[in-house]
């Protein structure tokens, strides 16, 4: 804030901060305090306490500079906003953003009235966004892909540890973050790589459009990832395919590349034993029992994946790792993949009617 600053700050967010929060630079005669004055305009320099301040440990909420001492401004939450996907170190090469606040927000908590001028929009929430991405059709971040599109969804951002079932039900503008163990999650958004445990089970209604994140903030591509032992049910049918897609805008299509994919893993023989699986680390597959189901994946189509996580490995539209063959497969289509459309791991697993469209290797 430079020589002479008044006015009012409130509902402020500053996030991803590395040192300081507010630096205030040669102080004027202006009055500085967390309460709000009922006169005195604009001698006076109100920044709210219920503002949050956020960044790495360690930060400073208000500095001085120069012949500034800033009496009156110590106080700011300095808290985590809750944000749905905003990277630590945010800057021009960050691969995707959203900074809408989730539904846990504490943005939504203690929210300053607005000045009563008939210019401020009276809202519930600190901060520049909360369910509206405004800048989601116009803005540079839209135009390089940075942003999701405006998607009704259930953010998933957790494992899957029990039984739970994803279904196209109609929710409400809002979106949220559950839990996931025995919930019925509505429109999922993948914002993470989810893994299903061993011993859940994930059954996903026909009709569902499952959509996808290009990052997760930490430079991993969400996917979904069947463990050995867990099994998931995606059974639609040709009037009602279940999809698997990306966030970003219509616009941007057809595209490879823009999220990860799904990999199913399994317990049946592969060759030289255990492997670790393409695309994730630290998860293996293989074993000895060649019956085994995983489930069903019936009319699933996976369009736009592929994302490159390092040299050389990269997400597979479909890939099956160690399937046995209890597992059914059939009428899948994998489509703008950036690696491999199907890409089977040893196993005993059988495929039938199975598409591949426009992939950019096998």
């Amino acid at each position: 804030l430079r020589e002479g600053t008044g006015g009012e700050f409130g509902n402020i967010i500053v996030t991803n901060v590395p040192n300081v929060g507010v630096l205030q630079n040669d102080c004027s005669t202006e009055t500085r305090t967390h309460t709000l004055p009922s006169s005195g305009e604009p001698d006076y320099l109100w920044f709210s306490s219920n503002n949050i301040i956020y960044g790495a440990n360690g930060i400073t909420l208000f500095e001085n500079q120069g012949a500034c001492v800033i009496d009156g401004l110590s106080d700011a939450i300095n808290s985590d906003p809750g944000l749905v996907l905003m990277p630590g170190t945010a800057d021009f090469d960050s691969k995707y953003f959203d900074p809408r606040p989730l539904s846990t927000s504490i943005a939504y908590d203690n929210v300053d009235s607005s000045p009563p001028d008939g210019f401020f929009t009276t809202v519930d929430y600190k901060g520049a966004f909360s369910t509206e991405l405004w800048v989601g059709t116009w803005s540079w971040l839209e135009e390089q892909q940075r942003i999701p599109g405006d998607f009704d969804g259930t953010f998933v951002k957790d494992d899957i540890t029990s039984d739970v079932t994803w279904s196209a039900t109609s929710i409400s503008r809002h979106r949220y973050l559950r839990a996931l163990q025995g919930n019925l999650i509505e429109n999922p958004i993948l914002i993470d790589q989810i893994f299903v445990s061993s011993g859940a089970a994930l059954t996903i209604s026909a009709g569902t459009t499952v959509r996808s994140y290009a990052d997760n903030g930490a430079g991993l591509a969400p996917a979904l990832i069947v463990l050995p032992g867990a099994t998931i049910s995606a059974v639609g049918t040709a009037s009602d395919p279940i999809t698997f897609t990306t966030t970003l805008d219509i616009v941007h299509h057809p595209d490879r590349g823009l999220w990860g994919g799904l990999i199913v893993m399994g317990n049946a023989p592969v060759y030289q034993g255990t492997q670790e699986v393409e695309g994730i680390t630290g998860q293996t597959y293989g074993g000895n029992d060649a019956t085994e189901s995983s489930g069903s994946l019936e009319y699933v189509r996976v369009w736009y994946g592929g994302s490159v996580i390092g040299e050389n490995n990269e997400i597979n539209g479909i890939t099956l790792a160690g399937v046995g063959s209890g597992t059914t497969v059939r009428y899948c289509e994998v489509a703008f993949n950036l690696d491999d459309g199907f890409e089977m791991f040893g196993g005993t697993v059988n495929l039938k009617y199975i598409s591949v469209l426009f992939v950019g290797d096998d």
